[in-house]
């Protein structure tokens, strides 16, 4: 089969079964309860990352993208409401806040 097939094969496979995992959007319970603001401040332990105190989820918002801490993996999204998507490669920025930015 010449390579031009094969990979006709992969991409047809890849569309008929709705695309790579990671691109889909991840049915997280939400992190602000409906009503609410979020309230931003400096995250403990890294200034450069904002955080919600005020509502009972861990989000962060980092270069004007919104990261969403639960059940021990990272999500990203483009609101505070998600949709929610798996993070390959968390930013260093979030992985130097102290323990005290957790809920």
């Amino acid at each position: 089969m010449s390579r031009f097939l094969k990979i006709l094969l992969v991409l047809t496979l890849i569309v008929a079964s709705g695309g790579p995992v990671c691109a889909q959007p991840v049915p997280l319970p939400p992190p602000v309860p409906p009503n609410v603001a979020p309230q931003w401040a400096p995250a403990p332990g890294n200034p450069a990352v904002a955080f919600a105190p005020n509502i009972p989820g861990n989000l962060f918002l980092v270069h004007r993208r919104y990261f969403y801490y639960y059940g021990g993996q990272w999500y990203r999204g483009k609101t505070p409401m998600g949709p929610w998507f798996p993070v390959r490669k968390v930013p260093k920025a979030l992985l130097r806040l102290h323990p005290s930015a957790f809920k």
